[in-house]
């Protein structure tokens, strides 16, 4: 119980500070970058999810009307996780928000702007999967179309954050930048 105080004290004191807009200077030192390729990651994470659930529905045994069962608990495994990773998403895109905001990157915040409208795009697609999944009798067949739609929403988004955050800067692997490296 005391660890767990402390650790509630602990990321009361910390969560603040993590989330707290950089300088303008954000950019320059890599941290927009962080932000924005950890963002494309779990967007690319959720379109991951969504393969391997919607691969799950259109091979899964069919039931007597020709439709694919499919596991309750896979689907909402499968669910949850997609929905955690858009979550996570978003939260990377609200510190990298700030930090195109603080630096008055107007091309930035016109890409984030482009990000979001395809995330609210995803994150219905995510509500409709999440729908055919509380089923008692998963109906696999529509699921496959949810994960199709989620899939295409996902790659709309992903290739918004390629303007936002090249590939290539998003795995290089050069040189720590200079200057503070805490959000």
């Amino acid at each position: 119980m005391l660890r767990f105080t402390l650790a509630a004290v602990f990321m009361a004191i910390a969560l603040p500070s993590a989330l707290a807009a950089p300088g303008a200077g954000a950019k320059a030192s890599g941290q927009f970058n962080f932000y924005g390729s950890n963002s494309r990651s779990a967007l690319s994470s959720a379109r991951d999810y969504s393969g391997n659930l919607r691969r799950y529905a259109e091979g899964g045994a069919g039931d007597v009307r020709g439709r694919t069962a499919m596991s309750p608990i896979v689907a909402k495994e499968a669910v949850d996780s997609i929905e955690h990773s858009v979550a996570k998403s978003e939260k990377y895109l609200a510190v990298a928000r700030r930090q195109a905001e603080a630096a008055a990157d107007k091309e930035a915040v016109t890409t984030l702007d482009q990000i979001g409208t395809h995330l609210a795009e995803v994150k219905k697609c995510c509500r409709d999967l999440a729908e055919c999944c509380e089923m008692e009798a998963i109906d696999g067949t529509r699921s496959a179309a949810c994960c199709k739609e989620l899939e295409a929403a996902l790659g709309k988004a992903i290739a918004a954050h390629d303007k936002l955050v090249p590939p290539s800067a998003a795995t290089g692997h050069g040189p720590m930048p200079a200057g503070s490296h805490h959000p």
